[in-house]
């Protein structure tokens, strides 16, 4: 039986770092300015959906925005530079800019970033024979932060056939390698787009979540895995149809597909590359849970004001899904009295995991960790083996939210930090 201690300890030397937020928005824009026998002008027109694109932005207010179905006629510049004008730099605005893309297929992915917070670096084409892979790397500036990430921007073979399922999985394929070839797992990756996927037991999508090399994993930040397709149990995170009825263009039938995701990296899970994610951020931009089989309104829907559920409405058959996510270094940095060359970084708060990275020139000391409630009592405790820029992670997911304080021991290091866990 564990025994409550007395808690003595000096913090020396701990700096707490701000957090800011920023808000990702992924959205299929279903063939815009893509005009087709049954997606036309007069069901489709670009120029009216670029007012509810518009609409729903400034309603959202997104700091990143990656896009699927963008048309190329004349070309996917003159798309993108539409939106710019008609949709995103409108009333004032002048933040927003977009990244350089290209398409091999009659529609194209895009993502559109504030430049105040954002620098534009590059982007990498992964072409798959059916649709290309877009991966854009962005590095946040805001606040003097210098902060790499990268946003994979998919759209994957649509259909339900064993053969298209087969084909969604080959794509994947091409991304993984491509991913790995880069060379660098701990770049804050996020994948996004249209996925197409029925159930998370489809090779596509196990290629992500259970790759061959598990440093290259993608995790669900809702963690809803399961087979979605026309099933109630997720029916708050269905993405697909907003329309009950045909018109030609959208696809129909009611809310009752999760076709649209952001998958992040375990850096991004655990917040060990100065990005992570935001916990009950994600969300189905107008999906209220009520929808299942039924359109986006009817019945009523009153999760958002009526202007913006009817943008959505006749925006897009696809609800665009959004997370947010803090930037910056969001740790505790403590500095190891007994011994300025062992130096931990410690990511506080506590979300699902405990994560603390050591800078030591020493290897193979013996360090007790201890984690104590505020009374003195120890919930949880292990010893460490010290490695040079070693990273810790820990399972926390059964420890209640409240302030707890983590004590390094043992070879002449007694130190401590106050933590906090949020979830």
């Amino acid at each position: 039986m564990k025994k409550a201690l007395p808690i003595v300890f000096i913090l020396i030397s701990i700096y707490s770092f701000s957090q800011t937020t920023i808000k990702l928005m992924n959205y299929n824009l279903l063939n815009f300015n893509n005009y087709t026998s049954y997606c036309d002008q007069t069901n489709n027109s670009h120029v009216a959906k670029a007012g509810y694109l518009k609409t729903i932005v400034q309603n959202q207010e997104p700091d990143l925005l990656a896009v699927c179905e963008l048309g190329t006629s004349p070309s996917v510049t003159y798309t993108i530079n539409y939106i710019l004008g008609n949709s995103l730099n409108v009333g004032g605005e002048t933040k927003w800019a977009a990244t350089n893309t290209s398409s091999s297929s009659y529609l194209a992915n895009g993502l559109f970033y504030d430049k105040n917070k954002f620098e534009y670096i590059g982007h990498e084409v992964v072409a798959t024979g059916i649709r290309d892979i877009n991966i854009y790397k962005l590095k946040y500036i805001e606040n003097g932060e210098n902060i790499l990430m990268n946003i994979v921007v998919l759209h994957l073979k649509a259909g339900n056939s064993s053969s298209d399922a087969s084909q969604r999985g080959e794509m994947v394929d091409y991304l993984m390698t491509r991913i790995s070839n880069l060379g660098n797992s701990n770049e804050n990756f996020i994948v996004t787009g249209d996925f197409n996927v029925y159930t998370s037991n489809e090779t596509a999508f196990q290629k992500l979540i259970n790759p061959n090399d598990i440093q290259y994993t993608f995790y669900d930040p809702i963690n809803q895995i399961g087979a979605w397709g026309n099933n109630y149990t997720f029916r708050e995170h269905h993405t697909q149809s907003t329309h009950l009825d045909d018109n030609d263009c959208h696809s129909y039938g009611g809310m009752n597909d999760r076709f649209d995701f952001i998958l992040i990296a375990g850096s991004i899970k655990d917040g060990s590359a100065n990005i992570k994610y935001k916990t009950d951020s994600y969300k189905a931009v107008g999906q209220d849970g009520l929808r299942f089989n039924k359109s986006l309104i009817s019945p009523s829907n009153t999760s958002l004001p009526q202007e913006v559920i009817t943008a959505l409405y006749e925006m897009s058959d696809h609800l665009p899904v959004v997370a947010e996510f803090y930037m910056g270094e969001q740790n505790s940095s403590i500095s190891l009295t007994t011994d300025p060359q062992f130096y931990a970084n410690v990511v506080n708060p506590i979300d699902d995991k405990l994560v603390f990275k050591l800078q030591t020139i020493y290897k193979n000391k013996i360090i007790n960790l201890r984690l104590m409630n505020i009374s003195g009592a120890i919930v949880y405790e292990t010893q460490i083996l010290t490695q040079t820029d070693q990273i810790y992670s820990y399972d926390m997911t059964g420890l209640s939210k409240g302030v707890y304080i983590l004590n390094f021991n043992g070879e002449g290091i007694n130190q401590s930090v106050k933590l906090v866990k949020t979830e």
